[in-house]
């Protein structure tokens, strides 16, 4: 039997001020597009599983501050807000009480939710795809938009430093009557394909959803759908050829063999202490605070996107503009350090390509070893990435480095239980990899405490859990 949920979708989504229930308001997601509908008028209220708990309490006030509704999961909110629409992302199952108790309200995807929302403005769109990177390249690009001058709209999927404030938690913003609008899409559920972006960009093919075919086909048909212009990796032009009128940037995260001309790339590369230097052609030498290699590819990406608008700024205005960026909640983060001087990260990865950029960029950053926490953030996606992650590890883990692996991080839902981060960590720490399973964050935190010195460097790894940032944080007390 299927645990999706039936969709019931009307002609056009209602206009504002229509009321809007989200079930699963929490989610990075869905309290972006809360946001905007907020700003666009509408009502909007919404449902999560756990309304306290470590992480929640910060982004829930804000989001109640805003003026979004907020009740528990249990049909309760619907009920009592008797929504014209219900929006639910690829979370949400069949049997949730939130839409048993909406019985003929119209169900909707968050994916047509946001792009119906975003059809409504005038402003040109921006879509950003991709297996890694994406939500960085989104506010990146955002950001350098708006250090040119330009008024701009960003839904993002983390919550990007210069957007964020007391009141609003970073995953949205918007200037009065935007000339753009920056938006990340999602291949995991396959939900890119229903948008129709005036210019889009792929970033890569990942391993933690889909496999490599799946992946061209979705991407394939995102691209096909951007009207104006596409940014792809060099290395994957073949396969994603522009159509028509559409032009196409390309980048790449290195030199490539006899590298065409057009190719934007990062030359002279080099790690610093506040963030990295590299050369991008004739723009010249460009500067950030972003840590790691994959930091340089993903600014040649933002300006591949620039390099397509038509912006009245010339490249040479755009290092600088890229330098504004201050980075995004959770990527490569210092959550402080310890009291033996050791510093201690905080990361979002959770795939293969992204435990990679992080254990390396973790490298990059110290002289000892890099000891790292890894908690999966499924276990569906875990038993995805078991083989491909073993051989990352490889390559990525020196002998003298260590990765804890915690528990997976259970969000509720159907699933098989399978397989165990203990399952997985004594295949790896067999095959000689220096990996071991951690029961809790307590054995973990009391490991690092007894290994780390003022040379090694902490790195905390995972996504869907809102209380690893704290924890972070509270490793870094130790």
């Amino acid at each position: 039997m299927s645990t999706t949920p039936d969709t019931h979708l009307p002609a056009e989504f209602i206009p504002p001020p229509a009321r809007v229930f989200l079930v699963g308001v929490a989610g990075i997601g869905m309290s972006g597009l809360a946001q905007l509908l907020l700003h666009q008028g509408y009502e909007v209220g919404g449902s999560d599983r756990e309304l306290v708990g470590p992480g929640r309490d910060g982004l829930l006030g804000q989001l109640a501050g805003l003026g979004v509704r907020l009740w528990p999961q249990d049909g309760s909110g619907v009920r009592a807000m008797q929504p014209h629409a219900i929006v639910i992302s690829s979370a949400v199952e069949k049997g949730n009480p939130d839409l048993d108790a909406g019985g003929d309200t119209p169900c909707i995807p968050r994916a047509q939710a946001l792009a119906a929302a975003l059809n409504r403005t005038s402003a040109k769109q921006i879509a950003v795809a991709g297996s890694c990177g994406k939500t960085t390249v989104t506010g990146w690009t955002a950001s350098a938009l708006r250090a040119l001058g330009c008024r701009v709209q960003m839904v993002c999927g983390g919550m990007v430093a210069e957007f964020a404030t007391a009141t609003r938690p970073g995953n949205f913003f918007s200037d009065p009557d935007p000339e753009w609008a920056v938006y990340e899409v999602d291949e995991s559920d396959g939900s890119l394909v229903v948008f129709n972006p005036d210019y889009g960009a792929v970033l890569n093919l990942g391993t933690d959803h889909h496999d490599t075919a799946k992946l061209l086909q979705l991407f394939g048909t995102f691209l096909s759908r951007c009207r104006s212009g596409i940014v792809v990796p060099a290395d994957l032009a073949r396969q994603f050829p522009p159509s028509g009128t559409v032009r196409a940037s390309l980048f790449s995260g290195h030199p490539l063999p006899d590298t065409p001309p057009d190719v934007l790339f990062p030359e002279g590369y080099q790690p610093g202490p506040q963030g990295i230097r590299f050369r991008v052609g004739a723009m010249g030498e460009v500067s950030t605070s972003q840590f790691g290699a994959h930091s340089a590819s993903n600014a040649c990406a933002v300006f591949a996107l620039l390099r397509l608008l038509g912006l009245a700024s010339p490249p040479r205005q755009w290092p600088a503009a890229l330098r504004a960026f201050r980075g995004v909640s959770r990527r490569f983060e210092l959550a402080g350090v310890t009291a033996r001087g050791t510093p201690v990260y905080d990361d979002y990865a959770h795939n293969v390509e992204k435990i990679g950029a992080a254990l390396s960029t973790a490298r990059e950053t110290c002289r000892g070893r890099v000891l790292a926490v890894f908690q999966p953030h499924g276990f569906g996606p875990l038993g995805f990435m078991r083989a491909p992650m073993k051989s990352a590890l490889r390559e990525a883990l020196r002998p003298t480095d260590l990765l804890l692996m915690l528990p997976v991080y259970y969000a509720g839902g159907t699933t098989g239980f399978s397989p165990t981060s203990q399952d997985v960590a004594d295949e790896y720490a067999q095959a000689g990899l220096p990996v071991r399973y951690a029961a809790d964050r307590a054995a973990a935190m009391a490991r690092l405490a007894a290994e780390a010195t003022a040379d090694d460097v902490i790195l905390i790894m995972g996504a869907r859990d809102p209380s690893l940032n704290a924890w972070a944080r509270d490793v870094a007390k130790t």
